[in-house]
């Protein structure tokens, strides 16, 4: 089914239809999205009173920036760079030792991207987003004065449409449809190596919808 509709909006983009002038050829792009959440928990486990309360932390940043510039009617060609950050931190205590625990990872992506638009009304517009996502992980385990660290990394194709919607002429926010991506591609992970395909699917509602912030700038 979510083949069908991606296709279904390939088609769609083919037909003809008035260029939008944000649309237009040597219209440079810019664009952001920054999104963070985090946890704290703190948990009591009397009555049996041989642990004291644990606490248990988590800190999430996600920052992305995208650079294009149109390179013909209704067609840009970009980069997009941005790195995914997750920290977490736990302590327990018992009647004969103190434990805290440590976490971090760290992402780097490098995603190079060509993406088809096709305008729908004059603030209304659907794309087509075909790139390479290149990423290089690394991660961090601390367990009171044990250190350990990893590295990873993966390359993947990626097929994602989605919606943009102008607020002024220069200024956009866009959403990518990721419920209808499709991928594949390798990772090679410190605990697995796979090859994976149409992995970009998620039941999460926040990877649903990820909006972000578009700036166009027309030729005088």
């Amino acid at each position: 089914m979510k083949k069908t509709l991606l296709i279904g909006l390939t088609v769609l983009i083919g037909y003809v239809l008035p260029v939008k002038a944000q649309l237009q050829k040597g219209t440079k792009y810019v664009a952001a999205t920054i999104s963070f959440n985090g946890t704290h928990q703190s948990m009591d486990n009397t009555p049996t009173n041989t642990f004291y309360p644990n606490k248990y932390e988590t800190f999430n940043l996600n920052p992305s920036f995208q650079f294009g510039k149109f390179v013909k009617e209704n067609r840009m060609a970009g980069i997009s760079i941005g790195t995914s950050m997750a920290f977490s931190k736990s302590k327990t205590a018992n009647i004969y030792q103190n434990y805290e625990s440590k976490s971090s990872g760290i992402v780097y992506n490098l995603s190079p991207f060509i993406r088809q638009y096709k305008s729908l009304s004059p603030k209304w517009a659907i794309f087509l987003n075909s790139s390479v996502n290149l990423a290089y992980m690394h991660f961090k385990y601390t367990n009171n004065d044990d250190v350990r660290k990893s590295d990873g990394y993966s390359a993947g194709l990626y097929l994602t449409p989605g919606i943009s919607y102008w607020i002024t002429p220069r200024f956009a926010l866009e959403t990518d449809l990721n419920f209808l991506s499709l991928s594949a591609g390798y990772a090679n992970l410190p605990t697995s190596k796979n090859v994976y395909f149409n992995s970009a699917f998620t039941t999460g509602l926040t990877d649903y919808f990820s909006v972000r912030a578009s700036w166009y700038f027309q030729k005088n």
